[in-house]
C-alpha cells in the first residue's frame, strides 16, 4: 500500500477546512497510486482530462497550506478550497441520484473457442455489438438467473439474441456501488473495448457470486 501524505489544514479553517484537508488527502493519494502502477496514461480521454483538473485542485490547496511568507503572491486571491469544491460539484457523479447497485460489463464470446466474438444481426443495418453494459441491484440474480436463462424475457433483450445466435458471454467488468446514471454515461462514452479487461488481456472472467460477496465484506468490514 502507499501512504498517504499527511497535508496540514489551513490556518482558521473550522470544520469545513477539516473536510476539504480530509478531501485533499483522500485526492492526493489516489493520483498517488494512478501515477505509481502507470495507470493515468491508459485512461480513456475524459478520464485523463479530469485527473489532471484534480491534480491542479489538490496543488492549489496543498499551496493555501504554505507558510505566508513563501506562499507566491500572485495566487494569493485564489481559494484552494472553493476550486476543490467546485471541482468536486462538477462531476458527473456528484449529481447522481437515485438507488445505489452494481454497473457491468459482458463480453460476449465464442463458446467454441472463448475468444471474443461481437454479436452481428443480419443484413446490411444489422445491429452490432461486442459488449452490453446494465445496471442491477442483485448481481447474482441478473447475471445467473436472467442474462443466463434462456426463457428470460425482461430487460436485457441483447445478452438473449446474442445466446440464440449460438453466442455466450462473461462477466468482465463491475463497479459498485453506483448508479443508473452511471451506467448511461459509460454507455454513452462508447468503447466498451477500451474498458473491457478481458479484451485487453488484463484480466480474467468474474464469478458473479464471489464478486458480491467480497463486496459485502468490504462493507462489513469498514
Amino acid at each position: 500500500m502507499t501512504a498517504t501524505p499527511e497535508l496540514p489544514l489551513a490556518r482558521g479553517a473550522g470544520v469545513d477546512g477539516r473536510t476539504v484537508g480530509r478531501l485533499v488527502e483522500l485526492a492526493s493519494g489516489l493520483l498517488m497510486l494512478l501515477d505509481e502502477h502507470g495507470i493515468t496514461g491508459r485512461l480513456p480521454l475524459d478520464a485523463c482530462t479530469q485527473a489532471s483538473r484534480l491534480r491542479h485542485a489538490v496543488k492549489l490547496a496543498v499551496q493555501a497550506t504554505a507558510v505566508p511568507s513563501i506562499r507566491p503572491p500572485a495566487r494569493a486571491h485564489l481559494d484552494p478550497a472553493g476550486e476543490l469544491r467546485a471541482w468536486i460539484a462538477a462531476q458527473p457523479w456528484a449529481a447522481d441520484s437515485g438507488p445505489q447497485g452494481w454497473v457491468y460489463l459482458l463480453c460476449f464470446r465464442d463458446p467454441a473457442t472463448g475468444e471474443h466474438r461481437p454479436y452481428r444481426g443480419q443484413g446490411a443495418g444489422g445491429h452490432y455489438a461486442g459488449h452490453y453494459w446494465g445496471w442491477t441491484d442483485d448481481l447474482v440474480r441478473r447475471i445467473t438467473h436472467q442474462h443466463r436463462n434462456p426463457n428470460w424475457h425482461g430487460p436485457g433483450r441483447l445478452v438473449q439474441v446474442a445466446l440464440a445466435a449460438g453466442l455466450t458471454f462473461e462477466l468482465a467488468w463491475v463497479e459498485y456501488p453506483a448508479t443508473r446514471g452511471r451506467e448511461r454515461r459509460l454507455k454513452n462514452q462508447g468503447g466498451a473495448a477500451r474498458r473491457c479487461p478481458l479484451c485487453r488481456g488484463t484480466g480474467s472472467p468474474l464469478d458473479p457470486a464471489a464478486v458480491a460477496t467480497a463486496a459485502l465484506q468490504l462493507e462489513g468490514a469498514r
